[in-house]
């Protein structure tokens, strides 16, 4: 099913504005200058906003640290209209309030944007830094979610073993869609 799923998604465009709203991240390979400060975050999502006249999603992360304190930045991410050469599309992503840290790619290699993203900022699997995110909409989707959709990151040059479960606090597992 995931491969039809990936065909069809090659077909389609990305929508900005179905993407918008609540992603929990629920597992990840953070390594390197981009996981810097997330190797204790927990309850960690983001808020993505289509703003139509910018032709950009808007997104604010944040996350919970063991010692309570949270953390977050703003950020601004663009994605041209033409076909991506690795997943659904490959956009950038840039904080306007860190201008010290440098745009980054950001590909959203799969989505059926009601339950899941995978996302994959800086160079991919075989790079010194790998970074990629499992997305859900909801912050506990269960253990048959996340193992689903760490094994589809085989496909995209992953190892499975390497993805690390993010811890989740939360009470509700309510979407905000």
């Amino acid at each position: 099913m995931d491969i039809l799923l990936s065909a069809h998604m090659a077909l389609s465009p990305f929508d900005p504005n179905k993407y918008s709203g609540a992603w929990y991240e629920v597992a990840s390979v953070k390594k390197g200058f981009a996981g810097l400060g997330q190797g204790d975050c927990m309850d960690t999502r983001g808020i993505y906003e289509y703003d139509p006249d910018r032709d950009e999603l808007d997104v604010a992360t944040q996350c919970k640290h063991l010692d309570g304190h949270i953390s977050g930045i703003k950020g601004v991410v663009t994605c041209p209209r033409s076909k991506s050469t690795r997943g659904l599309v490959s956009c950038s992503l840039r904080f306007p309030t860190a201008s010290w840290i440098p745009p980054s790619a950001y590909t959203v290699l799969e989505t059926d944007y009601d339950t899941y993203a995978v996302v994959e900022s800086g160079l991919g699997p075989k790079s010194a830094a790998p970074f990629v995110q499992i997305y859900s909409r909801y912050a506990r989707p269960g253990m048959r979610f996340i193992e689903a959709r760490t094994q589809l990151l085989r496909n995209w040059g992953y190892d499975p073993s390497q993805v690390h479960m993010t811890p989740v606090t939360l009470e509700s597992d309510m979407s905000s869609n």
